[in-house]
């Protein structure tokens, strides 16, 4: 076989192919998008502060006008950056309605297992938020989550208002606890279980009297501070809804 043969010549075509499959390099406006948002998470561009002109940005990162507009409305998009006409571009503080807002497109991408995700992980919190509201629950909280299991009851089944107001149950007994980080997460994860029982259109009276005698029964607990009690009853609420995964 000759040196400059065809056969050779497919040969050495085949062996580069293999660059082919390295992964594709982000895009000038993506690696600019976090670039800037690592400098958000930093600190460096600090909250309710201006950051850089469109120019200095153009200048400082070496990209075009488009790629700095463009990135800047993705943070914008995520709530992350307040853009008015006329006045800096300011760095906003991220709350946990925008974080509830983002959680279930993020989830919705990961198919269902992503509800059984949710599910251990909202069991564990919940637990041991009804053992903290029965120690350290007021009169307030009391009054405000008797209004709430009375709320629910005034739906016969499953409605937009009334998963609302099952949402409010779970997440004021959070905030009974005293600490917000528990009412922040189970704000989030809940704004997921709240889109999954609108999209799956399933309407379950007998369920739903099954939930509103669960309310009353953690409510009972809570009121008479009883913390193993009320541990009790949430799982078994949580555990009975008919959102849990199949075992």
């Amino acid at each position: 076989m000759t040196e400059n043969s065809p056969q050779d010549i497919s040969s050495d075509t085949h062996e580069v192919r293999p660059t082919e499959k390295e992964p594709r390099q982000k895009g000038t406006t993506a690696r600019l998008f976090d670039d800037m948002l690592h400098l958000i998470e930093s600190g460096e561009w600090a909250v309710n502060e201006a950051i850089p002109s469109e120019r200095t940005l153009m200048k400082e990162f070496g990209v075009s006008r488009i790629a700095v507009r463009e990135s800047l409305s993705m943070l914008k998009a995520l709530g992350v950056l307040n853009i008015s006409h006329g006045k800096s571009t300011t760095v906003c503080k991220m709350s946990s309605e925008t974080l509830a807002k983002l959680f279930p497109l993020m989830l919705s991408m990961e198919g269902k297992q992503s509800l059984r995700h949710v599910f251990e992980v909202r069991l564990g919190l919940e637990l041991q938020t009804a053992r903290l509201a029965a120690r350290k629950r007021t009169t307030e909280d009391i009054n405000r989550l008797t209004a709430l299991v009375k709320r629910f009851d005034s739906y016969e089944n499953d409605t937009p208002e009334s998963i609302e107001a099952d949402h409010q149950f779970h997440v004021q007994i959070a905030k009974a606890t005293g600490n917000p980080l528990f009412w922040v997460l189970l704000n989030i994860l809940g704004s997921y279980v709240k889109f999954a029982q609108r999209e799956s259109g399933k309407s379950d009276p007998e369920q739903h009297r099954r939930a509103s005698q669960a309310h009353h029964a953690i409510l009972q607990a809570i009121s008479e501070c009883d913390p193993d009690k009320s541990q009790r009853e949430m799982e078994k609420h949580l555990r009975d809804a008919h959102l849990t995964p199949p075992q």
